[in-house]
């Protein structure tokens, strides 16, 4: 039997992924916006791929699943970070009360 103390430490885990994936997010949104090109700042350029390997696998099952919305000459709009966000505060709700209160 999983102790109350045992319960809170795996909640603050699930916590802290969800709050660390929030803003890897939040940096690859941003990120979409600066254009980086060769000429752009070697250290800009390993976060940006760190952060896009960091959160490409779990965007690119929505992605599938929900295509982008076309918003007009050849311009789209990626609701996938949006929705994936949406999705894991869920199950961290879940989690939440699976743990704490049984299901």
């Amino acid at each position: 039997m999983i102790t109350i103390f045992g319960s809170i430490a795996f909640f603050r885990l699930i916590d802290l992924l969800y709050q660390i994936f929030y803003y890897l997010l939040l940096g690859r949104i941003v990120f979409s916006f600066i254009p980086l090109g060769r000429d752009a700042n070697p250290t800009l350029l390993k976060i940006s791929r760190f952060i896009y390997s960091a959160t490409e696998p779990i965007l690119a099952p929505v992605r599938n699943a929900v295509k982008p919305v076309h918003i007009g000459s050849g311009s789209y709009l990626d609701l996938s970070p949006l929705i994936a966000l949406i999705l894991l505060n869920l199950l961290r709700k879940l989690l939440f009360r699976i743990v704490f209160m049984g299901f």
